[in-house]
């Protein structure tokens, strides 16, 4: 080949790159489908029927598990931001015919046909069909691996409760169906609750959840130069002529990730106007947010965690008596699963998360750890060969959590000098009773 026939050779290659090499949303093979705690569980999930610990000599005789409710639909102020936000996507049609966009033709298209679910507006936070399926899911899968435990329950051998939400009551009962018919649950609890303590506490609604200078660190980050770049390049891909606000990359985010379904991997059309990068600048944001309004960013959120885990231990020591329990089961927020990592030391770094600087390699990750349908579920193992009696494996979304104790099982000394300093945590400085916020 000539020199020049070898140079008209590269540059037809550099030609055919470019034009076929555009980054497509819609026959991406690996989508990015961390959105925080709007994550589908079916994403990051794992399987106990796969991950199941089986130790020789052993038997299970109780289950404790505390589980975040499945998928739901945004509440009404997201909702209403959402709303507004979907004429966006006729001013992205509109840029890209005037050649001002730089999405692909298929997800300009795929956006335009998207129909919406009216039941997704309409800010009633009810449980979504994957909702339903996660829970359910995550019951048959528990069945499967512990048949001798769960296939026969009757009064007495369970306990069933969730805390106050028609989405939330919605997911338990679900999740029951998974074990078996005529299985009761338990009423609401009105006050403070095992599963929700900081939900009635008035000094933290008002000094935490109900506290903007929570989310000072956030706002920080907004005006990073990471978060800007994100903007720009938001902006400039969808070649829209007016100036997107913070507000509007916020509901065209939470349209990307309420609109994402997990159970049938159909990707939302939405996502097409982020890159990946952007997601995960975005992620980081909420992340943000779940760490110091529920994590280690405000201490008191450690004592709330404390209180289900007092209740872990006294269960699974009544069961070691013999008068426990063969399943406990809570359904509750994210904002509980959040407490109980920060009680159990899980997922912390070793400087506090700031809007400065996105540690990229940060072990609080909101998108694996506080997803729809996030559960921390707990084993007591009753042993005969060996030297200790009891043991328990803890697991996080179905794989096993194997930072709480070395090769994830702990032995009953393990778990019980873990678990034991809170037994006696009160949350007395709570000073007055508030409405679940």
């Amino acid at each position: 080949m000539s020199s020049n026939s070898h140079y008209n050779f590269i540059v037809l290659c550099c030609f055919i790159i470019s034009v076929f090499g555009k980054n497509c949303f819609w026959n991406s093979q690996c989508a990015f489908n961390h959105f925080s705690s709007k994550t589908p569980y079916n994403c990051i999930r794992g399987d106990l029927r796969d991950s199941f610990v089986k130790v020789k000599g052993c038997e299970p005789v109780s289950i404790w598990g505390i589980y975040r409710h499945g998928k739901r639909e945004p509440g009404a102020k997201f909702a209403e931001s959402m709303k507004q936000a979907l004429p966006i996507r006729n001013y992205i049609t509109t840029s890209y015919k005037k050649g001002r966009s730089s999405l692909c033709a298929q997800d300009v298209e795929n956006l335009q046909n998207w129909q919406l679910n009216q039941n997704t507006l309409n800010g009633k936070s009810d449980l979504t069909e994957e909702g339903r399926q996660e829970m359910l899911g995550l019951s048959k899968r528990l069945k499967e691996v512990f048949p001798d435990l769960l296939s026969e329950l009757r009064n007495g051998d369970y306990s069933f409760r969730s805390a106050s939400g028609s989405w939330i009551e919605k997911s338990i009962q679900h999740f029951v169906k998974g074990l078996g018919d005529d299985l009761t649950i338990e009423k609401v609890k009105a006050g403070a609750d095992v599963m929700a303590p900081y939900a009635t506490c008035g000094s933290y609604q008002k000094d935490v959840q109900r506290n903007p200078n929570i989310y000072v660190e956030a706002a920080k980050y907004m005006q990073n130069s990471e978060y800007l770049a994100t903007k720009d390049r938001i902006q400039r891909r969808t070649g829209i002529d007016y100036m997107l606000t913070d507000d509007n990359i916020t509901a065209l985010y939470d349209l990307c990730r309420y609109t994402w379904s997990a159970v049938d991997n159909k990707f939302s059309p939405w996502c097409a106007v982020f890159t990946k990068d952007d997601l995960e600048v975005l992620e980081y944001i909420q992340d943000l947010k779940h760490y110091y309004r529920n994590g280690y960013g405000t201490s008191v959120n450690e004592l709330f965690g404390r209180v289900p885990l007092a209740n872990l231990l006294e269960s699974f020591e009544s069961a070691k008596k013999g008068h426990g329990k063969k399943i406990v089961t809570y359904v509750t927020h994210a904002t509980m699963l959040d407490q109980i990592y920060t009680a159990l030391g899980l997922f912390k770094d070793s400087a506090k998360l700031n809007g400065l600087n996105r540690d990229r390699e940060r072990k609080w990750r909101s998108s694996k750890i506080s997803v729809f349908s996030a559960n921390l579920i707990a084993v007591l193992n009753r042993c005969t060969d060996n030297s200790e009696d009891y043991n328990v494996v803890f697991y996080l979304n179905e794989e096993p959590m194997r930072s709480i104790c070395e090769e994830g099982v702990c032995s009953w000394r393990e778990f019980e000098n873990k678990l034991r300093p809170f037994i006696n945590t009160t949350i007395d400085f709570c000073e007055f009773r508030s409405e679940p916020y």
